[in-house]
């Protein structure tokens, strides 16, 4: 049996273009004599709705494609995922049409934090297939049935935490490129895959879109399996996100600082979609080195991007003395800082609308946690490609852009080293809104918080592995001690300093733009309550660790 495998971009909303693309696909795949057919679930729509879903009319628009998919399955199978509208009903379904039958069978409710499926409706539709003397079974996601063959359909976004896993005889199919809902932006992974009792025969490359035509009759296969990269999903979000939303021509303007995180968004930018396209900016002021100014220009060298450099020095002074004109002093303290930042902001809008483009957000996870951008100064931009990123994860990112480029397009002196249990920095990550100012974060050991408490660890977990010493035995402990957190009086000073200061600035958080997720645990994605307070319900563990011993 001759089964082609379609790994498409759907294009959210924009149903009669995506049929368009399934249409042709098909057509392809009579002339290549495959006997059956095999698209992503949501295919028509995408898998998010929003207010649409709450329009009949619309509903049964989306749900008028099945009809027309139907009428083409005279002389080949076709399978693929749509909603099914019905009696003020919406249901998630995948769907087997050949020869003018249809076989549906309808998703059960399975929320994410990714996708709500709470509009849904469920109904137990469960009717086996017989096909070319094959029984086979719709399923969703990495469900497997007793059957032949398992034919299973997904629209499941990259998680770096979790990886896909299936067994037995599978059709697997995923959708790739970015998708959204108001401020939630994720990116399919794709990685279609074809598997014969339990061994992956053949496999699309995380990311890709393209159709591949496989024989089931093919036992195994000597094709090395691509793992799944990071930059290439991301860059692959990116090249969509710039495609459907901005059209594909805007240029992007990117504030370089010199540091590491504007650096990553300048490079990743480049390349997802070339160096034509983005501009870059230094913006320095009289609290900024050498060396980091150093820093942005090698960096946009590396890159072949265009590069304009100047001085806001006095555009902050002239801000000090509107300022005096309404009877305060000059700006001192956070005040500048913050000046500093908006001016910026301001700048970058400008640039932005001279070029008719689009700020890049620099923001990594860690400083979306604590709030460490200034609301209408570095908290601007049409996307924050980094937002769901530790500070660790984008040293790794780092280096996978310097092999890509096969040069130093992000400077090794912003990277740290980890030496006998001691991390340094060249170049200390730094804001440089005051003279010598370093960022208050703890860099490993604030991103161990950020990435783990909320997703596989509460803070009382992580409170009583501190107390019962078993911290210590894992990686995580050699981090702390070099922070010198073994001291509890250190350890609780710190901890009270990043609860406090994630949730006073927890208001941030609604403001700043969308975030590109890679996780579940995306601040983007939590319901999260301004002004709530649980420390109650650990108080007397963070008591007991006050009175320890050092």
């Amino acid at each position: 049996m001759r089964i082609a495998i379609v790994t498409m971009e759907v294009k959210g909303g924009h149903c009669a273009e995506n049929f368009a693309y399934i249409k042709e696909q098909i057509e392809q795949a009579k002339k290549d004599h495959a006997d059956m057919i095999v698209f992503p679930q949501s295919c028509i729509n995408g898998v998010y709705g929003g207010e649409h879903f709450k329009d009949a009319d619309y509903c049964r628009y989306v749900d008028s494609f099945n009809d027309k998919l139907k009428e083409m399955s005279q002389d080949i199978a076709i399978v693929w995922g749509n909603i099914k509208y019905r009696g003020r009903q919406l249901f998630n379904c995948a769907f087997f049409a050949y020869q003018g039958e249809l076989i549906m069978r309808v998703k059960e409710k399975q929320s994410t934090a990714f996708v709500s499926e709470e509009i849904y409706s469920s109904l137990p539709i469960h009717r086996s297939i017989l096909f070319h003397g094959h029984t086979m079974e719709l399923n969703f996601g990495n469900q497997v049935q007793e059957a032949d063959w398992n034919i299973n359909l997904d629209a499941r976004p990259f998680d770096i935490h979790h990886e896909q896993k299936l067994s037995g005889n599978v059709i697997y199919v995923n959708a790739v490129g970015m998708q959204n809902e108001g401020k939630k932006v994720v990116m399919m992974e794709g990685g279609s895959a074809a598997y014969h009792q339990n061994e992956c025969v053949w496999q699309m490359p995380y990311g890709e879109a393209g159709c591949q035509l496989v024989d089931t009759k093919q036992k195994s296969s000597d094709e090395k399996r691509e793992e799944r990269s990071l930059l290439k999903l991301m860059g692959a979000a990116v090249k969509s996100f710039d495609q459907q939303i901005l059209g594909g021509k805007s240029r992007w303007i990117v504030g370089l600082s010199g540091g590491l995180d504007s650096g990553v968004s300048a490079a990743l930018l480049v390349y997802a979609l070339g160096n034509e396209r983005v501009i870059g900016y230094g913006m320095s002021s009289r609290h900024n080195s050498e060396q980091t100014k150093q820093n942005a220009r090698t960096l946009a060298d590396a890159l072949a991007i265009e590069y304009h450099e100047g001085s806001i020095t006095s555009l902050v002074d002239a801000t000090d003395e509107v300022l005096m004109q309404y009877g305060y002093p000059s700006s001192e303290g956070l005040v500048k800082e913050n000046v500093q930042a908006r001016i910026r902001g301001h700048l970058l809008s400008t640039f932005a609308a001279i070029h008719k483009g689009v700020v890049v957000n620099n923001g990594n996870k860690v400083e979306n946690a604590l709030g460490y951008c200034t609301l209408y100064g570095d908290a601007i931009g049409a996307i924050g490609i980094l937002g769901d990123l530790t500070k660790v994860q984008l040293f790794d990112l780092s280096h996978a852009l310097n092999r890509h480029f096969k040069k130093e397009a992000i400077p090794v002196n912003l990277l740290p080293e980890r030496i006998d249990g001691t991390i340094r920095f060249s170049v200390p990550p730094s804001a440089e809104l005051t003279d010598h100012q370093q960022d208050p974060m703890k860099w490993f050991y604030h991103d161990y918080l950020v990435d783990h408490i909320g997703r596989d660890l509460t803070m009382k977990q992580f409170l009583d592995r501190y107390l019962d010493g078993s911290i210590w035995n894992e990686e995580i402990g050699a981090i702390m001690r070099f922070y010198h957190l073994d001291d509890p009086e250190v350890f609780l000073s710190d901890l009270n300093w990043f609860t406090h200061t994630a949730k006073r600035n927890l208001f941030k958080h609604t403001q700043v733009p969308v975030i590109l997720t890679v996780s579940q645990n995306a601040y983007s994605l939590r319901k999260e309550i301004q002004g709530f307070c649980e420390e109650e319900a650990y108080q007397e563990l963070l008591d007991q660790i006050k009175h320890m011993k050092k």
